[in-house]
């Protein structure tokens, strides 16, 4: 599907309001300032520093954090992380502990990311305690971490899961990178093999991993120097979830629904937005950054809670028709009444939608 001319028009239009808006300020969720405040994820905020230096476990703290992104909204998402003690949040961020942990754990469950995701049927009881089928006499760590994350019975499996995933062969992050490098020239090869690997971890999707590598690979996403910029095509990384596509519904995409098509349309209606006449620091392409401006645009929830976004100052008459409409806050009286239906559903979409992502 090609876009056309007025859908890169109210794309550029809703990227013009999000660097006015959000871009670069504490409201910006899901860029990686999200991740290294205590303020926001507690004891689970990483160092900016070692993420630059490409620190292993920084950045695998970074991708545990990301992961717990999913299926809720980034406000609740929040509230669990600093809720947990920082005892808590070192184990369940620190690749070495989790694989050490599996090497002392009774259960063969836990041996390898195969296993794991093959046998262990983790879960919780009626009580919110965690529990399995496949070897319920045994204590172990995934039942410990399941009631810690406070989230669906077998989550409790991510952080471990990912450490196995990482630590296959020996070595971490740092390692996979360098193994996959090595395996092709090619910077977009390199970016969907980096991509799988990550899918594969527990409850880690093709949003998620495009999520968590943009923050490490790509500009303008809050480090000043990411650590895996060179030789990837960072550009590949779009993040998809809900208010993605209530922002391409809005503008009235009707192509396939795989995720593999929506990023393409991003992508596409991207090349056609020279982002350098929005901020000359930016670059003339770059799809991560248009895809996080539709993203805030319809996250109702993430813009009530941040005092710089618009629907906070009564600006609402100064926005560009385009942009009114398809407004989830609106709050200008008699004209949100006639908006269309789709501004109420995004609204209320978002309280099952995944957040950050």
């Amino acid at each position: 599907m090609t876009p056309s001319k007025k859908q890169v028009d109210v794309t550029r239009a809703v990227v013009e309001w999000y660097r006015a808006t959000h871009y670069g300020t504490d409201g910006d969720v899901g860029m990686i300032g999200t991740f290294c405040a205590a303020s926001t994820v507690g004891a689970f905020a990483s160092s900016r520093e070692a993420l630059e230096r490409g620190d292993d476990e920084e950045l695998f703290k970074l991708l545990v954090t990301v992961a717990m992104f999913q299926r809720l909204r980034d406000a609740l998402v929040m509230n669990i992380l600093r809720g947990i003690s920082a005892p808590d949040a070192a184990t369940l961020t620190s690749a070495k502990a989790l694989v050490k942990l599996t090497r002392k754990s009774p259960c063969p469950h836990t041996r390898t990311n195969e296993a794991l995701l093959g046998a262990c049927d983790l879960t919780k009881d009626a009580s919110g305690q965690g529990c399995c089928f496949a070897e319920p006499a045994l204590a172990c760590h995934l039942k410990q971490h399941t009631v810690l994350l406070k989230r669906y019975g077998h989550f409790g499996k991510m952080p471990t899961s990912a450490a196995l995933a990482v630590a296959d062969g020996g070595g971490g992050l740092g390692r996979l990178r360098r193994d996959i490098f090595a395996s092709t020239r090619d910077p977009l090869e390199r970016a969907q093999h980096l991509a799988a690997k990550l899918s594969g971890i527990w409850r880690i999707s093709d949003k998620l991993s495009a999520m968590y590598l943009s923050l490490v690979c790509a500009p303008h996403m809050g480090l000043a120097r990411p650590p895996w910029h060179d030789g990837i095509d960072w550009s590949w990384f779009v993040v998809v979830d809900r208010n993605v596509d209530l922002f391409l519904e809005s503008i009235g995409y009707d192509g396939h629904g795989t995720y593999e098509a929506r990023r393409s349309f991003v992508r596409e209606l991207s090349a056609r937005v020279d982002l350098r006449a929005v901020d000359r620091a930016w670059p003339a392409f770059h799809p991560r950054l248009v895809q996080q401006a539709m993203y805030l645009f319809m996250s109702a929830s993430n813009r009530r809670a941040s005092t710089t976004d618009c629907m906070h100052h009564r600006s609402c008459m100064k926005c560009l028709a385009a942009l009114a409409r398809r407004c989830p806050v609106r709050s200008v009286g008699p004209a949100r009444e006639q908006s269309s239906s789709r501004v109420g559903t995004a609204g209320s979409a978002e309280a099952s939608a995944s957040g950050g992502a």
